[in-house]
C-alpha cells in the first residue's frame, strides 16, 4: 500500500471513539483516526493498534500551553521558544527547549506523552461530529512518537466521559445484564488495575447494570464508565446475546509494502 486507504467514515454521534480504537487495536494495524466538530478538528496516529501520536487544531492543546498551565515552563520562557520557532520553521518547541536549557529531555518526553494523552481522552466527550479512519502507513506528523497501550487509552478515556446517562444508554439500560467473554488473545499484555478486575470479577450474567454499579468496589458512576470500556474492548458482553462484531473495517494490505 503506497499510503493511507480511506476505509471507514461516520458521526461520532453513531459510532462512539472507544468502539472505533478497540477495533484498530484489535486488528493491529497502523492507521489514523481523525475527528471533526465545527472549526475543531484532531488526530490519532496508530502504529500496531496502539497510540503514537495525536495532534489538535486548538491552541490551548499545544505542547507549549500544556507546559504552561503545568507550570513547568514561565510565559516569557514559552515567548522565547516560539519565536524562535518563527526564526527557524520546522524546529520542534520541544528541542528548542531543551536547547535553552528550559527543560530536560525526559521532561520533554514525559510532557509530549501527556498531552497526547489529554487530546486522546478530550474526545471520548465528543458526543457528535465526524469522524474518519484511515488504515495504512502511518503519515508523517510533526512531533515526537510515543507509545501508549491503546487499551489503557480506552479505560482511562472511559472513565473520564462526563456524561455517566451516555454510559448507560450505550450499555444497554440500567437493567442491562452483562457476561463475562472469553478474555481476547490480542488484550494478553493488557492488566486491570485492583479496582477494575474486581468489578469484572462480579459480572456474573445475572447481576444488573444497576446492581453492579451500586454494588462495585469503585464508585457508581465509575463502575458504570469502567464496565463499558470492558464492553468496548470485548471483555464482558450482554448476557445471552452473541457478539455481533465491531466496525466492520475493511482490511487489505496494511503493511505499506
Amino acid at each position: 500500500m503506497s499510503g493511507d486507504e480511506h476505509v471507514f467514515s461516520d458521526d461520532l454521534s453513531e459510532v462512539a471513539l472507544p468502539q472505533m480504537l478497540a477495533t484498530i487495536h484489535r486488528h493491529g494495524v497502523p492507521g489514523v483516526i481523525e475527528c471533526s466538530r465545527g472549526n475543531d478538528r484532531k488526530q490519532i496516529y496508530l502504529l500496531d493498534g496502539d497510540v503514537i501520536f495525536a495532534t489538535s487544531s486548538d491552541r490551548e492543546e499545544s505542547l507549549g500551553q500544556y507546559l504552561l498551565m503545568k507550570g513547568r515552563i514561565s510565559p516569557a520562557q514559552l515567548e522565547v521558544s516560539s519565536k524562535e520557532i518563527g526564526r527557524f520553521p520546522g524546529r520542534r518547541l520541544g528541542a528548542i527547549m531543551v536547547q535553552m536549557g528550559f527543560l530536560g529531555a525526559h521532561e520533554v518526553a514525559v510532557a509530549i506523552r501527556e498531552q497526547v494523552q489529554q487530546i486522546v481522552w478530550g474526545l471520548f466527550n465528543w458526543s457528535y461530529g465526524s469522524v474518519e479512519c484511515r488504515v495504512g502507513r502511518v503519515q508523517e506528523h510533526d512531533g515526537q512518537q510515543v507509545s501508549i497501550s491503546t487499551p489503557r487509552v480506552i479505560m482511562a478515556g472511559c472513565k473520564r466521559i462526563i456524561d455517566a446517562k451516555i454510559v448507560t444508554a450505550r450499555l444497554g439500560g440500567r437493567n442491562t445484564v452483562l457476561q463475562r467473554e472469553e478474555w481476547p488473545d490480542h488484550l494478553s499484555g493488557f492488566q486491570l488495575e485492583r479496582g477494575e478486575r474486581s468489578l469484572l470479577d462480579m459480572v456474573d450474567g445475572k447481576t444488573s447494570l444497576f446492581q453492579l454499579c451500586e454494588q462495585g468496589p469503585l464508585s457508581p458512576g465509575i463502575n458504570a464508565r469502567v464496565l463499558y470500556a470492558l464492553y468496548e474492548l470485548g471483555v464482558v458482553g450482554h448476557a445471552g446475546v452473541e457478539r455481533s462484531g465491531h466496525i466492520k473495517i475493511q482490511l487489505k494490505d496494511v503493511s505499506g509494502s
